[in-house]
């Protein structure tokens, strides 16, 4: 190989670096998707055979204090879609043999949980964004 020849190939790959260190294709974070891998409630009263309990004092008087929030964590802090949650509910209805529902606790998307009667309910939150973590906790409403 002659001299030229490969003097040209050394600056065609020095220029090449250049160019591609200048104008090279940058990382766009915003096509990768961080599914949480953390999710927890934090508003319990007590942890019991690996299960979490809250309690509630039903007030026959004023409707207004029959309510719970239910607080949750996620993670990791950078999560794509940390508000990728739903909330479900167990023992929260009654359906009697004509087919008659009763409904005795009812979860909002921003976990307010009502009670309509005194009952013992389990709440499950899970996350929606793909990576299918769950959390319980059981209420009390006495």
């Amino acid at each position: 190989m002659k001299k030229s020849v490969v003097f040209l190939i050394a600056v065609i790959y020095i220029i090449s670096i250049v160019v591609v260190t200048f104008f090279g294709l940058r990382v766009n974070m915003d096509q990768f998707t961080i599914y949480m891998n953390n999710i927890e409630i934090t508003s319990y009263d007590r942890v019991s055979d690996d299960e979490k309990y809250a309690f509630l004092e039903f007030d026959d008087n004023d409707a207004d204090k029959n309510t719970i929030f239910i607080e949750w964590i996620t993670g990791p802090d950078n999560a794509t879609n940390p508000d990728n949650i739903s909330f479900s509910l167990s023992n929260a209805t009654y359906t009697d043999s004509d087919g008659n529902v009763t409904v005795f606790a009812e979860i909002h998307a921003n976990g307010e949980l009502v009670f309509y009667a005194r009952r013992t309910v389990r709440v499950t939150i899970r996350t929606t964004d793909g990576s299918n973590l769950s959390d319980s906790v059981i209420v009390r409403c006495y």
